[in-house]
């Protein structure tokens, strides 16, 4: 990675431009080419250095509600049940954790009632008893800024 790269990375991870045109604002504030902020995101992403772009929404402040949910699913059918979960748009991601429940998964939906009911729907099609339902207490932010320094070897 050289200079132009860690410049363009500090930018996208804390001042990505809502604009019609992103990319060439960042070629501005970088002093570069909107084509070569391309080539350079495309090759970023390439060598596994850029895994994903994506905005972080304070989903309370846009009305919906979340949850942190979990089932206990037989060994025999954590794939059948993972589909089951997967499956639904409002499940976010889903991992697997050793004891009871084994199964974690999180939830978002537009109100309390429409994520009961989600977790209800779950519980019935999973067949493995009620959905743990763990809604947050207190909320907590993470913000995390990658220096990228002066490293001449990522």
């Amino acid at each position: 990675m050289d200079d132009l790269d860690r410049r363009l990375l500090g930018v996208i991870q804390e001042h990505f431009p809502i604009d019609e045109r992103p990319y060439l604002q960042i070629a501005r504030q970088i002093g570069s080419t909107q084509v070569e902020v391309l080539d350079r995101m495309k090759a970023l992403v390439d060598r596994g250095i850029i895994r994903d772009i994506s905005p972080v929404f304070d989903l309370q402040k846009l009305g919906y509600c979340s949850t942190l949910a979990a089932l206990d699913v037989p060994a025999e059918r954590l794939d059948e049940v993972t589909r089951i979960v997967n499956a639904r748009e409002e499940v976010t991601h889903n991992y697997l954790r050793e004891g009871e429940p084994n199964l974690w998964f999180t939830v978002i939906a537009e109100s309390p009632e429409a994520l009961q009911r989600v977790l209800d729907e779950i519980a019935r099609e999973a067949g493995c008893g009620p959905v743990a339902n763990f809604p947050a207490q207190r909320k907590f932010t993470a913000r995390v800024v990658f220096d990228f320094g002066d490293r001449d070897d990522a």
